[in-house]
């Protein structure tokens, strides 16, 4: 699994080291999982220093390697191989690879950035892209990097429409090909429309702690982000709550405007799990808009659980 070139590369890396280094093994049922656990297996076999810890993410059915914000969809070998391994020993020479300039641009950057690239075996111009924008991302958290191998993984390749590589797309709303500037890529991360942020990077705000940020960057805006929404009756609880703050936030300071994903709650409730339902009334309650009464007198007789009903109760209790 590993090249014997690549292999004396790990060995030399890994005697430089007398600390643990830990990362992450993302299990799927993906039938490739495979061929992330022998390369981690053999990683750790040359490099027992390093350390592996397997985790199951519900919400990708794609396996990985994370370290942090960078998450490699790819096995990192060949020219590849050295950036990975400076990602795992925290090495500042990565930062050498991107300009200072660029660097300081996105100092007090705090919207997160989603990027992908995707890559393909013996590309030529691959390898430097994936360092460089390892070096953006090992310095700025607020950028999750993915790295994907588009011959591994030729379905997502196709998802994306990636027919060249190197490709760079920024929330899967722009994109890079071939010779990438790195600094085209920072601009338009720093100048994009905030309410066109995905939601993955809501999501990711959220696990900061940025829930009151994001309901002031659509106070600010003057309009419900459309991700945002989705958010909103997500089918993991703390992901709903975080959102559900961000509502209330916006709510105390803006009723006009949190009315506004009153059409779009409604329309989920039929479908929503019960769970999703109370929430889904809860926020109909903290809207704060009368004309919303009657519809929800309707579900007093309906056929749904008692908290259902309860939450129908409180939510015209609030509105009345």
């Amino acid at each position: 699994m590993i090249p014997k070139e690549d292999a004396k590369k790990i060995t030399r890396w890994a005697q430089k080291f007398d600390v643990d280094i830990f990362i992450d093994l993302i299990l799927t049922e993906d039938e490739r999982t495979t061929i992330f656990r022998d390369f981690c297996d053999k990683l750790t076999g040359i490099a027992p220093n390093v350390k592996i810890k397997q985790k199951k993410d519900e919400e990708s059915a794609i396996p990985a390697i994370q370290v942090g914000n960078i998450r490699y969809q790819a096995i990192p070998m060949g020219k590849t191989l050295e950036p990975f391994l400076d990602v795992l020993a925290n090495c500042d020479t990565l930062t050498q690879n991107v300009q200072v300039s660029v660097h300081k641009k996105l100092f007090n950057n705090q919207i997160p950035a989603w990027l992908k690239i995707y890559i393909m075996p013996h590309c030529p111009f691959c390898p430097k892209t994936v360092m460089q924008f390892l070096s953006l991302a090992k310095a700025h958290e607020s950028i999750k990097l993915i790295i994907i191998d588009g011959a591994l993984f030729p379905e997502m390749a196709a998802s994306d429409t990636i027919h060249s590589a190197p490709t760079v797309l920024l929330e899967d709303q722009f994109r890079w090909t071939g010779s990438i500037q790195i600094e085209e890529v920072v601009d338009m991360i720093l100048n994009r429309d905030p309410s066109q942020l995905s939601a993955s990077s809501l999501q990711a705000m959220f696990e900061e702690g940025g829930a009151v940020e994001v309901a002031n960057m659509m106070l600010d805006c003057g309009k419900i982000f459309p991700a945002f929404m989705d958010l909103l009756v997500h089918k993991k609880w703390p992901v709903r709550l975080a959102a559900m703050v961000a509502f209330e936030t916006m709510a105390e300071e803006n009723r006009e405007l949190a009315g506004h994903t009153i059409p779009f709650l409604w329309d989920c409730f039929p479908r929503a799990e019960d769970a999703v339902k109370g929430d889904i009334l809860y926020l109909l309650g903290n809207a704060g808009e009368k004309g919303v009464i009657p519809k929800i007198e309707t579900l007093l007789n309906g056929p749904y659980p008692a908290e259902v009903i309860e939450a129908a109760k409180e939510a015209l209790e609030a509105l009345k």
